[in-house]
């Protein structure tokens, strides 16, 4: 019986789309199925576009991750390589954090492929980046469930790229949540730049959805997703 109630646990949180994922349907595009996330990947940029999983409080018991070394994505042949990134000046910066599948085995491992990593500057990696991850899971806790996207923006004028396979360097990086607490949906969003001394944005659904060109919550009605996204929520 705790078996078959563990095996819902985890069916239950790898479907991050019940309210609706963005499209992953561009010509460079593939999606790809993990054991508690799903990502869209861009096969020319050599990035995820956006990544997607459920997040719930019983799922923050475990305190800490082992340590991985990241490696190539072995189900996706425009996969980056741990030698994109050699001397780069980039950290390798998860988008779905190895903490929060630190439960599971398997999903930690699969958090290590660099298919879920895109390059940061490290001084964004190791402070505002990690406590935006930080506020996502306070949220967690509070909350009945919790899904996060995460993806990547190129609205600058100039893309950079790194490594012998040309990985593309995202202008920000983003977060959109929302949050189920009984019969109520909150939506947030966040964008940080990747240049130095960046801060985070706290801004609306709708902002990210037009830097971006995705499409957050499509399975809400119309009404839904003009209240939840509308609003910019300060995410702490």
């Amino acid at each position: 019986m705790l078996t078959i109630l563990l095996l819902a646990i985890q069916t239950l949180n790898a479907q991050p789309g019940r309210f609706g994922l963005p499209a992953c349907d561009g010509p460079d595009q593939q999606l790809a199925s993990r054991t508690a996330f799903t990502l869209c990947h861009s096969n020319s940029r050599r990035v995820p576009v956006w990544t997607a999983y459920q997040l719930t409080s019983d799922m923050l018991d475990a305190s800490s991750a082992p340590r991985r070394h990241f490696r190539r994505d072995p189900d996706l042949a425009s996969s980056a390589s741990d030698a994109d990134y050699r001397n780069s000046g980039f950290h390798r910066s998860h988008l779905v954090p190895a903490r929060d599948l630190a439960s599971s085995p398997n999903a930690l491992r699969e958090s290590y492929y660099l298919s879920n990593a895109v390059p940061q500057l490290p001084e964004l990696n190791m402070s505002a980046w990690r406590k935006i991850e930080n506020d996502i899971r306070k949220l967690a806790a509070h909350s009945d469930m919790l899904i996060i996207l995460t993806g990547t923006l190129f609205d600058c004028d100039i893309i950079q790229h790194i490594g012998p396979n040309q990985i593309a360097v995202p202008c920000a990086t983003f977060k959109v949540a929302i949050a189920i607490r009984g019969k109520t949906k909150f939506a947030y969003a966040v964008i940080l730049a990747n240049e130095r001394s960046a801060s985070r944005q706290n801004v609306s659904v709708r902002e990210v959805e037009q830097r971006s060109g995705l499409n957050f919550f499509s399975a809400l009605t119309s009404l839904e997703q003009e209240a939840l996204e509308s609003t910019a929520l300060p995410l702490r």
